[in-house]
């Protein structure tokens, strides 16, 4: 909620500082993993550096969002109409954390040129998801408060 000055409650605020951390997260993996691989053990290292970050960041969003006293439980008891669009976006945390898995394993072992074209395709697909993600949830907000959680992004 917010009060009557358009204050956003904690729970939105706690909201927007994690969804401000995996923006940068995300556009820290982006980098990584667009830089030239004419090392590709140093390449796989500094994406396997930045997706960790992606890892920490979402676990800490996922957390903050899906705890009992979080965002969307405060939705829930503000707007049960957008039951649904929670559990879409609970969806696409699993769905998230899938991708991650599934890139992990493939940054520790030496890497060919076409190794590497893999990762990063996979990389790209998680961050088109992380971006889809993101629209949905400054959606929600919305929808609930009437407030503008990526002002400022």
């Amino acid at each position: 909620m917010t009060d009557l000055s358009g204050t956003p409650t904690e729970a939105v605020s706690r909201a927007r500082t994690h969804r401000e951390r995996l923006a940068a997260a995300a556009d820290e993996l982006e980098a990584a993993v667009t830089r030239p691989a004419g090392d590709p053990a140093a390449w796989k290292r500094v994406v396997a550096d930045a997706l960790v970050g992606v890892s920490d960041a979402l676990a800490d969003h996922i957390s903050e969002a899906e705890r009992p006293d979080g965002l969307y439980q405060e939705i829930l008891e503000r707007s049960p109409r957008l039951a649904h669009d929670i559990a879409r976006l609970r969806a696409d945390h699993d769905d998230l954390r899938r991708r991650i898995a599934e890139i992990e394993p493939m940054l520790p072992s030496p890497a060919a040129p076409s190794q590497i074209e893999s990762i990063r395709e996979r990389v790209v697909e998680l961050l088109a998801e992380i971006s889809r993600h993101r629209h949905r949830g400054a959606d929600l907000i919305w929808d609930s408060y009437q407030f503008d959680i990526g002002a400022g992004d």
